[in-house]
């Protein structure tokens, strides 16, 4: 017999074989099963391993297999086994009684007790949960029309689009991937102005300090340079270092000094900028707030002196 306890099919799907005299084992771990958000179904011994229990094994992520000591002489359960040797797949072999159950070839788990087999499909579920997300966000991304590929992702961060740039994210690639030149993705996002996908990069763990490889900019060195004051807050707030070095020996404040971008200049000032450090020319940020007469930035910083 099958009973099927739920039928969400983004869940892990769960065979539980066993005889007829352990079904009430079976049902409880079916219970199991479907508390931590499996799809279990009980195959009981028929004696006929003809009568679907293959396809039952071909559509299952798991198979469970309650042992006991006269399971070598079920034909199902013996079928299945040889089945899952075969085929190279994990099974699991459970029983109260650990000292019965034979060695197999193949991936076995043996399990003795209900506590570690609920923490084992915890962690199996968890895995199946991963592993069907990530399957489900490289389908959104080749529906998309693009292709499950770094080269892709750079494009879509370049163009801003933050519907896609999730999907990528969900698929696996790493946040912190990085273009042919050593430049991250949030380092593009920022030079790009794109505060949604600078935002969203962020938020699932952006290295928020990385140097990139061309100009040796830190992603705040680059809203400094580009005057994106929006992008720069939301830097300062996830914590980002302010007073890194560029290839040139600038600081994000001389940057944003030299563009002229008092906004962003003030901000930094604000959220603990160093003033006084040195480019490789010799000048500080306050220098060249008096080359360029920032009245603001100059009156800040002469406060931030006292």
């Amino acid at each position: 017999m099958i009973i099927v306890y739920n039928t969400d099919s983004w869940a892990m799907k769960v065979l539980i074989l066993s005889g007829k005299d352990k079904i009430r084992t079976a049902e409880r771990i079916a219970g199991i099963c479907a508390a931590v958000g499996a799809m279990p179904s009980i195959y009981g011994d028929t004696g006929n391993c003809k009568k679907g229990l293959y396809s039952c094994l071909e559509n299952s992520d798991l198979i469970l297999i309650v042992w006991n000591d006269e399971s070598m002489q079920k034909h199902d359960i013996t079928f299945s086994t040889g089945y899952c040797v075969g085929k190279g797949k994990s099974f699991v072999l459970y029983s109260e009684n650990i000292q019965t159950v034979p060695l197999c070839n193949g991936k076995a788990v043996l399990l003795s007790k209900r506590e570690e087999l609920k923490a084992f499909l915890i962690e199996e579920v968890n895995k199946k949960t991963r592993q069907k997300k990530i399957e489900h966000a490289k389908s959104r991304i080749l529906e998309m029309g693009f292709n499950i590929d770094i080269r892709d992702l750079i494009e879509v961060v370049s163009e801003g689009e933050t519907r896609i740039v999730e999907q990528f994210l969900k698929a696996g690639f790493s946040v912190d991937s990085c273009d042919s030149s050593g430049v991250s993705l949030l380092n593009i996002a920022v030079r790009k102005g794109h505060v949604q996908v600078a935002s969203l990069l962020i938020d699932n763990g952006a290295n928020i300090n990385a140097v990139s490889g061309d100009r040796c900019n830190t992603p705040v060195m680059d809203a400094a340079a580009e005057g994106n004051s929006e992008i720069l807050a939301k830097l300062i707030n996830a914590g980002a270092v302010l007073d890194l070095k560029s290839k040139s020996g600038q600081t994000a404040l001389v940057l944003a000094v030299g563009r002229q971008a008092e906004d962003t200049a003030l901000a930094l000032i604000e959220s603990g900028a160093d003033i006084d450090i040195k480019d490789d020319l010799g000048m500080t940020a306050q220098r060249y707030a008096e080359l360029f007469k920032l009245k603001r930035v100059l009156l800040l910083m002469d406060k931030d002196n006292r």
